[in-house]
């Protein structure tokens, strides 16, 4: 057991059981890194918090290898219009699921480089369902332009894996990393373009249209990245396609958010938005990978998922 003191574990009130948790043990893993408290949640905040850390750019204390700390400086620097990669957040905020979906993701997309036929199997044993036969790229932070062509907004792919099937038939899988974040409610303003789109996808059942465009259901923010993902699949003529919410198998509203779109999906297109638990998808990762990655893989177990070792006291 790690304890904490009470003044180096700054919590925030609203936080629900399972935030709280997790803010506790991203403050618990900053005093494992030898960091003081920093402020946030945005550069411009006053208060402190024991998941925030400063300085983050510099250190790259946020990233579990090296080479994703330079891959998101890279990011950073290259940030297009469009693109809504948040700089503070992405290296100063421990709890944040955008630095989570990088520490994620890029390791495996170097290994994609070097063997492709590991990360294929790892990969087609955390998507079952789905007709991998060979990886062919991988993603992080994906906004496909021109905007135009797509849904004509900012929406992102947090992660995709593009695979093809056993007759070359072009896949993608577009993820949505979620730690404690809980998928928006709102809805964008003028989105009746938006809301066409979807029901023009042909996923959903008769009476959705009129729901939806009666305001009855809500473009938030799991339509709107479905819709990405249809929308990529339909311009790109690929074969098909597939939205996946990875979380932490106790997020507390994933199951409801899954369950709110697929209630009105067509039983032939349910399989078209699910979800993944993030335990089941960092095993697969230390159970196919070589021992470097498996490592890497382990670090992050130990940093995100491993609540049991919470102990705190005031």
């Amino acid at each position: 057991m790690i304890y904490i003191k009470k003044k180096d574990k700054e919590l925030c009130g609203s936080d629900n059981a399972f935030t709280r948790k997790a803010r506790l043990l991203q403050s618990m893993y900053r005093v494992e890194i030898g960091e003081k408290e920093g402020i946030g949640p945005t550069k411009a905040s006053k208060r402190k918090y024991g998941n925030m850390i400063s300085g983050g750019e510099v250190s790259g204390k946020n990233f579990v290898m090296k080479e994703t700390f330079e891959y998101a400086k890279e990011r950073v620097a290259e940030k297009s219009k469009n693109e809504t990669i948040d700089g503070f957040r992405l290296f100063n905020n421990l709890l944040s699921s955008q630095p989570m979906a990088f520490n994620l993701f890029y390791p495996l997309m170097l290994l994609l480089k070097q063997d492709s036929a590991v990360v294929t199997l790892a990969v087609r044993s955390v998507f079952r369902n789905f007709p991998v036969f060979e990886v062919t790229e991988i993603g992080l932070e994906f906004i496909p332009t021109p905007i135009e062509n797509y849904t004509n907004d900012k929406s992102a792919m947090d992660a995709y894996i593009k695979f093809i099937d056993n007759k070359g038939g072009k896949h993608i899988i577009a993820i949505e990393t979620k730690y404690t974040d809980v998928l928006g409610v709102n809805e964008a303003s003028r989105c009746e373009k938006q809301k066409q789109m979807l029901v023009d996808t042909g996923l959903f059942s008769a009476d959705f249209e009129e729901l939806l465009m009666g305001g009855k259901v809500k473009l938030t923010q799991i339509y709107r990245n479905l819709l990405l993902t249809e929308r990529y699949r339909m311009v790109e003529e690929l074969k098909d396609s597939y939205s996946v919410v990875l979380s932490p198998k106790d997020h507390p509203s994933t199951e409801e958010e899954i369950k709110s779109v697929t209630e009105y999906l067509k039983p032939e297109y349910e399989y078209k938005l699910s979800a993944v638990s993030l335990e089941d998808f960092v095993d697969a990762m230390i159970q196919y990978l070589p021992e470097y990655y498996t490592q890497v893989y382990e670090r992050f177990r130990g940093r995100y998922l491993e609540f049991g070792k919470l102990c705190q006291y005031d």
